[in-house]
């Protein structure tokens, strides 16, 4: 089994078109999250970054961390989209390199 040297996860995760496009329509969805405090719905305002880092973050989201609205729940809840977002975004780069592929890494044959 290959090592995964963290400078690899940081290219997967940052350093390609699907990634970026990816990471893009998730700080789009994240705009009204951040503007929410100037309207007076706030609400729906964390629905479409749930909804763009759908599953992982249905699944970290799951456990009741803690009721209301404490500073504990508010930071659980950021970093499990902060999570889910790279999750996706480092597979998404696994994809993008897998579909490109690489014709000299074809050619090298091992014996």
């Amino acid at each position: 089994m290959r090592d995964i040297h963290p400078r690899a996860l940081v290219r997967l995760t940052f350093a390609n078109p699907a990634s970026l496009v990816y990471l893009g329509l998730v700080a789009a969805a994240a705009l009204p999250m951040v503007f929410a405090s100037a309207t007076a719905d706030t609400g729906f305002a964390a629905v479409w970054i749930i909804l763009v880092t759908a599953p992982t973050s249905m699944l970290l989201l799951l456990p009741d961390f803690a009721n209301g609205d404490s500073g504990l729940a508010t930071g659980y809840f950021l970093t499990a989209l902060a999570l889910s977002a790279l999750l996706h975004s480092c597979l998404l780069g696994l994809a993008y390199r897998g579909l490109r592929g690489n014709p000299a890494q074809h050619a090298r044959t091992t014996p």
